[in-house]
């Protein structure tokens, strides 16, 4: 799961920060957001201040302490390890990482944006909230956390603040780190009678939303091939305003749709342990 992750933030960052083509896609999908519409992105930006360090906080040590309770200090560790991991990983990749002006001064911003701070706080705690809760109730937190994963990864988009591929990164990362402290607790000290594996699948509701996860993505790169493909330079485009929200949409459910597979295929990966303390 960490290789894998590691794979995806580094061929997202390649292709579309390291070629002309990539670099065009990734800033048409921006400059055809919808934010004419005052109250989408009020509420786009409604939804990234509720992000505060003060809401960061609260949900850290809350997932800490009830991982305390439920595991112990050992699967507490492995709550700090995950949401540290994944976001210094983020903040460090955004310091380091450079983002070459290959589109002749007609990029939508200039500088580094990969990967998407926002999205890496809500995806970490979200994977963590998975780690930690009874295994009945991992697919409803799953949910839930892929819905806000989804809200503010596509929030970031309409506020133009990221670019697709931040969002996607950002998740990656998380995922990554999730993957690498699970492995470790599955090693140590995982168990789960086999009577009670089922309990941990999640059953036709999480399917449900790795389906429709898949769908989203699916869909929305054709949109975006199909519709983004374009020859034309990108000043050209901009100057004619040529460019449609289509392409935007289309990169609003690859955002969402990435969040809603990301958190199923967790509870998936989950299906056969527990990590609460036996008795």
């Amino acid at each position: 799961g960490l290789l894998v992750s590691a794979l995806l933030v580094a061929g997202v960052w390649l292709a579309t920060t390291q070629s002309l083509i990539g670099q065009q896609i990734a800033d048409l999908i921006l400059y055809g957001r919808v934010a004419s519409d005052p109250a989408v992105l009020g509420a786009a930006t409604d939804a990234l201040t509720t992000v505060s360090l003060a809401f960061v906080l609260t949900a850290a040590l809350g997932l800490l302490g009830l991982a305390i309770v439920r595991g112990g200090f050992g699967l507490a560790a492995a709550v700090f390890v995950l949401l540290a991991g994944a976001n210094l990983t983020t903040q460090l990749l955004k310091q380091v990482l450079e983002r070459p002006d290959l589109l002749a001064g007609a990029a939508y911003a200039s500088g580094n944006s990969f990967p998407s701070g926002h999205v890496a706080i809500v995806s970490s705690l979200a994977l963590a909230s998975v780690l930690v809760v009874p295994r009945r109730a991992r697919t409803l937190v799953a949910v839930i956390g892929a819905g806000l994963v989804a809200t503010v990864g596509v929030s970031t988009m309409i506020a133009g603040w990221h670019r697709l591929a931040d969002v996607e990164g950002a998740i990656f990362i998380s995922l990554g780190w999730a993957s690498f402290v699970t492995a470790i607790l599955v090693a140590v000290r995982g168990w789960m009678p086999r009577r009670t594996w089922r309990r941990g699948v999640g059953g036709p509701p999480i399917r449900l939303v790795g389906a429709a996860g898949a769908v989203a993505v699916v869909a929305g790169m054709i949109g975006i091939v199909v519709i983004g493909v374009d020859p034309s330079p990108l000043a050209e485009l901009v100057a004619t305003n040529a460019i449609a929200p289509r392409t935007f949409v289309a990169a609003l459910a690859v955002a969402a749709g990435t969040s809603l597979v990301g958190c199923a295929g967790y509870v998936w990966a989950l299906r056969r342990v527990a990590f609460e303390l036996p008795g």
